[in-house]
């Protein structure tokens, strides 16, 4: 018997990795979704720049802001350069450079917002040691509340952080995570709660060898987390263990916003060393956000 269920898991192991072919996927949210919004990344404005010989735009300013400065610790020196976030090919390049460690933050806050469905980007990501690259909604609740973190909400679609800190394979991993008050629906009391899970690669490959849709699933009941087929997270939050019930966070309450940028260093990742390979990008086909 011990034979047959080695068997059946070598099996099981076995057809998941030599089925992993990320180029042949198109993410599909369901016949009872429909998109209410996208950005392919297409050239809006004038020329910004010439990059690798070629014209670079700013990203869209209706879809998105640079926020600028050390936001939420680490090394990175967030910018509104062209230099570290440009539109090229239809695609966002978000870059990191050893060099005073810059890097960019794109938000949508009081642009894109939105309360409730899918929200999914394809991303080819960066690798190597202190990077933090990630896809992440938060809450906003501040002008009506005057609420925020983390009572108003994360949810993080993607999270990776490179090299080998912890002793795992970090540039093979996604993390997903969602964060709340689980004291109250205001700033006080305050507990900060979260919930995390994370997947590996099931043929070993980088999250940098491919670009993978990374998505999440926001209901009123519930919250999922995937990378292109696998579903990787799921949480009900409509009865949390241990926590306030219900959680304004994720009723519907207030819209989330959306954020991509790539953070260095930290607690979490550590420092870069003498293995990071400078400068380090983050390549965004597209983003979309589907409704019932």
């Amino acid at each position: 018997m011990f034979r047959l269920i080695n068997l059946i898991l070598f099996v099981f192991l076995f057809a998941n990795v030599f089925s992993w072919n990320p180029s042949n996927y198109s993410y599909d949210p369901g016949s009872n979704y429909h998109l209410v919004w996208q950005d392919d990344f297409e050239n809006v404005g004038p020329i910004k720049a010439t990059i690798n010989g070629a014209p670079a735009y700013a990203p869209n300013p209706s879809n998105w802001i640079l926020k600028t400065g050390n936001i939420n610790g680490g090394l990175q020196n967030y910018t509104d350069s062209i230099e570290n976030a440009y539109i090229q090919n239809d695609e966002l390049t978000i870059v990191a450079y050893k060099e005073g460690y810059t890097s960019a933050m794109l938000s949508s806050a009081y642009l894109q917002q939105f309360t409730f469905g899918k929200f999914a980007a394809k991303i080819r990501l960066p690798y190597g040691q202190g990077l933090w690259p990630a896809w992440w909604l938060v809450g906003n609740a501040w002008d009506k509340y005057k609420l925020y973190w983390p009572t108003v909400g994360e949810i993080d679609i993607l999270e990776m952080i490179g090299g080998r800190q912890w002793g795992n394979p970090n540039d093979k991993i996604a993390y997903g995570a969602i964060h709340w008050n689980n004291a109250s629906n205001s700033m006080t009391p305050l507990n900060h709660a979260q919930n995390q899970t994370k997947w590996q690669t099931p043929d070993g490959s980088l999250l940098h060898d491919n670009s993978l849709v990374y998505w999440t699933e926001w209901t009123p009941t519930n919250i999922s987390i995937g990378v292109n087929e696998f579903i990787y997270f799921q949480f009900n939050t409509t009865n949390i263990s241990g926590s306030i019930n219900p959680v304004d966070a994720w009723s519907g309450k207030w819209p989330f916003y959306m954020i991509l940028n790539i953070a260095i260093g930290g607690s979490w990742p550590g420092s870069p060393d003498n293995t990071t390979v400078w400068p380090q990008k983050m390549i965004v086909d597209w983003v979309r956000v589907y409704q019932q």
